[in-house]
């Protein structure tokens, strides 16, 4: 992943200047070789990865600078679907685009471009600097004060090394983290840093910053245009194949996982198709029961021509890994990055990949797990017309429930509408389960959870809010989006020069496509992804192209690994700081780690993600110890 530095201040403070001065000292004295900018009130600083080809890209005379990496947007390129890749990569910006970026304030790139890319914008004759996040941007943007100059930086461990401030940690978003709510917001787990939303532009003037939203996906979402099945497979195959190429583009050798379901093929047929023919090698990772897909990542590697690794998941895992996790902002809560991320490294070198690539977010992408809130949004268009009664009797065939009670969990979607327009996690959890059987999945104390409760919805993304009356069978798209370009999705145990990970559908033209499609289309003829089924029909095999809701995981993998290491895990957790906050219900804890109990898999996933936050919390107590420290981050 990139790794940047920013800071920008106010050139006639005598504080900025100094603390300006010290950070560049430092960044000349560090081991490591940063390139860096320096204007007076601005300063940037990267490290290239060599690895990947993002170089940043500098605007005309030096007023701003891109990190990470850029494409033209499809309604912006001359290039054709076929023919997209190289030719859409943007590694130079001329004097008159530069002017356009400038005079917009930076709107015009996320209309014009696309990508996994941060900005920063300088105006000396307004004193005034912009930095902005792309709006479907996994390169994270976290930003801290420090006085009166405004860091902004990806990882965290520069901060640590610059000393600029004491950090505290936000013991409200680790409860909120605690409890499975909704947690990933602007405020991560350290009271002075902030995240900067995908989307936002942070506008930093001499006394203060304010905050502006320049893509939201609710302003899309009002709109789901994309209400005819045949033309949103179309737009779907075009968009997703342009991606694949773009992100592909600069990387001749890749290595793809390959599960055998249906998102990680689409990946592959895209990928072996991209105009400069990538040389491609996939990667199965198998366990028992439903964690073995070995059959159909065969049939999809033969299909494609290309070779097929096959390697077990290392069911002996040694949990005690997790503590070696890297500094984070907030704690990461990555299920099987402890088996799998290190040996799908240690492969791509092996191999001679320069790229890890993934089907991520295809699941919420293509409608996996379509709700009944999609039969409203259906309802509001087209009231009691065929297309309605059409996508009742799908739904119900889908959800394998009669007609009656599909159309009876319509209207009671429909009629609470009102009452709660936000998505919430929370929510969504006990409206699936009853709310004793939410509780008893989470191994968070009541004390905990009243707590989290009494916050209100200083926790809920943005994106949420209002989101379920807008369009309401939008949730598990807008939660996949928010999750996979968070820093609680990030790698673990990764490192900056690590080969990247490219996930093709985590790309603003696509999910825009997608967040405009109607709900319901993604339901048809008994089947879920109907959309996505029908654009790649003609590329994937009929084993895999008809596979129906079965989907498998490392579900008993993860039950194995909890309980090869369950003693480590109970001194781990019941001595931890987390139970000694009040934050973990111990007597749960003692029953759920007893060898005589059967585990679900929920809980199984809820130790997994308290060991996180645990190892978190261990890591960064000792620079943490209360003293005075700089206030948190706040916005106008």
């Amino acid at each position: 992943m990139f790794r940047y530095l920013i800071a920008v201040g106010n050139q006639q403070s005598a504080s900025d200047c100094e603390i300006l001065s010290c950070i560049r000292r430092r960044m000349q004295l560090s081991s490591e070789r940063w390139h860096t900018l320096y204007h007076p009130g601005f300063y940037s600083a990267h490290i290239e990865n060599d690895s990947s080809s993002d170089a940043p890209v500098v605007l005309h005379d030096d007023r701003g600078i891109i990190f990470g990496s850029l494409y033209r947007s499809p309604r912006a390129s001359r290039a054709s679907i076929a023919d997209s890749g190289s030719q859409t990569r943007v590694s130079f910006i001329s004097r008159d685009l530069s002017q356009r970026i400038l005079e917009s304030r930076g709107r015009s790139i996320t209309t014009d471009y696309w990508g996994n890319y941060v900005v920063a914008l300088r105006y000396p004759e307004t004193r005034r600097s912009l930095i902005l996040r792309g709006p479907v941007s996994p390169l994270p943007c976290q930003h801290m004060r420090v006085g009166t100059l405004h860091v902004f930086f990806s990882h965290v461990e520069d901060c640590i090394a610059l000393n600029l401030s004491h950090l505290s940690i936000n013991w409200d978003s680790i409860s909120a983290q605690v409890v499975g709510g909704d947690y990933v917001t602007s405020e991560t787990a350290l009271e002075q840093i902030r995240s900067i939303e995908c989307g936002e532009c942070i506008e930093c003037a001499t006394e203060d910053c304010i905050a502006h939203s320049y893509w939201d996906p609710r302003s899309l979402l009002s709109d789901r245009s994309l209400d005819n099945f045949f033309e949103a497979t179309a737009i779907v195959r075009d968009t997703a194949q342009y991606c694949a190429n773009a992100a592909s583009s600069s990387h001749a050798h890749l290595l793809v996982n390959l599960s055998g379901g249906l998102d990680s093929s689409i990946v592959l047929s895209l990928l072996s198709v991209a105009p400069h023919r990538p040389k491609l090698t996939a990667i199965n990772r198998y366990s028992g029961g439903s964690g073995d897909e070995r059959h159909f990542a065969r049939i999809m590697a033969g299909a494609i021509g290309c070779r097929l690794v096959e390697q077990p998941r290392d069911g002996a895992l040694d949990l005690r890994r997790i503590g070696e996790c890297n500094w984070t902002v907030s704690p990461v809560l990555n299920f099987s990055a402890p088996d799998i991320e290190s040996r799908n490294i240690t492969l791509a070198r092996e191999i001679g990949a320069s790229a890890i690539v993934d089907g991520e977010l295809g699941d919420n992408l293509f409608g996996s797990n379509i709700g009944v809130g999609a039969l409203v949004e259906c309802f509001r268009r087209h009231h009691f017309q065929r297309e309605f009664r059409t996508a009742a009797v799908d739904y119900a065939l889908v959800s394998r429930q009669s007609l009656w009670r599909t159309l009876a969990q319509a209207i009671g979607e429909y009629t609470s509408l009102a009452a709660h327009p936000d998505f919430s996690s929370t929510r969504e959890l006990e409206h699936h389960y009853s709310a004793a059987t939410a509780r008893s999945m989470i191994l968070a104390s009541a004390s905990a959870e009243e707590h989290y409760a009494s916050t209100g919805k200083r926790f809920l993304h943005p994106w949420l809010q209002n989101s379920r009356q807008i369009a309401p069978g939008s949730h598990m798209l807008l939660f996949g989006l928010i999750m996979t370009t968070s820093t609680v999705y990030h790698s673990p145990f990764g490192r900056p020069s690590d080969p990247p990970q490219l996930s093709p559908f985590l790309s603003q033209p696509l999910i825009e496509v997608a967040l405009r499609i109607s709900a319901h289309l993604h339901v048809r003829n008994g089947l879920n992804r109907a959309v996505a089924r029908t654009a790649f029909a003609d590329r994937l095999p009929p084993p895999i192209l008809q596979r129906g809701m079965a989907k498998g995981g490392p579900h008993l993998w993860a039950k194995h690994v909890v309980e090869n290491n369950t003693v480590f895990v109970r001194e781990y957790l019941l001595d931890g700081i987390l139970v000694q906050h009040g934050l973990l219900d111990r007597d749960k804890l003692e029953a759920v780690l007893s060898p005589r109990i059967e585990r679900s898999t929920a809980i199984v996933g809820d130790i997994f993600a308290k060991l996180y936050i645990e190892a978190w919390l261990r890591k960064w107590q000792p620079l943490t110890s209360p003293r005075r420290t700089w206030p948190a981050t706040r916005y106008a």
